[in-house]
C-alpha cells in the first residue's frame, strides 16, 4: 500500500509539473524562440498524457473486485490472447515499417539533406535485424 501511496504522489506531482510547464509556456507566448515552445508544450502534453492515464487507470484498478482482477490476470496470461497479441505486434511492426520507407521518401523528395542518410541507417537496420530474427526463430520452431 505504501508503494501504491508513493506512486500516486508521483504521478500527480508529475501532472502538477505539465500543467505548470503548459501554462507557463502559454503565458511566455512570443518571448519563446518557436523551438522552445513546441519542446515546451510537447513535453507537457506528453508528461501530462502518461501521468493522467496512469493515475485514471489506477482509480479504474481500486474499483474492480479480486474475482475481476483474476479473470483480468487469466485472459493476460492465456495462450490464445498472447498469440493474438504476438501476431498483432508483427504486424503492427510490419506496417511501420511501410511508414518509415514513406517517411524517408517523403525526406529525399523534399531533400532533407543529412536526415536522410540517418532514416536510411535506421531502415536497414531494422531490416537487417528483422530478417537475423526472423532465421533465428525459424530454427527454433
Amino acid at each position: 500500500m505504501k508503494h501504491k501511496h508513493k506512486e500516486m504522489v508521483l504521478l500527480s506531482s508529475a501532472l502538477g509539473m505539465a500543467v505548470c510547464l503548459f501554462i507557463s509556456a502559454l503565458m511566455m507566448g512570443e518571448r519563446l524562440p518557436p523551438s522552445v515552445s513546441g519542446l515546451c508544450f510537447g513535453a507537457a502534453g506528453i508528461l501530462g498524457g502518461v501521468a493522467g492515464s496512469r493515475l485514471i487507470m489506477a482509480c479504474v484498478e481500486r474499483s474492480w473486485t479480486p474475482e475481476e482482477r483474476k479473470e483480468i490476470e487469466r485472459g493476460e496470461r492465456d495462450e490464445r490472447n498472447v498469440t493474438i497479441r504476438e501476431k498483432a505486434a508483427y504486424s503492427s511492426w510490419y506496417w511501420s515499417l511501410y511508414l518509415l520507407w514513406g517517411l524517408w521518401l517523403l525526406t529525399l523528395i523534399t531533400q532533407g539533406g543529412m536526415y536522410v542518410a540517418f532514416v536510411s541507417v535506421a531502415i536497414v537496420l531494422h531490416c537487417i535485424f528483422y530478417m537475423v530474427n526472423v532465421g533465428r526463430w525459424s530454427r527454433r520452431m
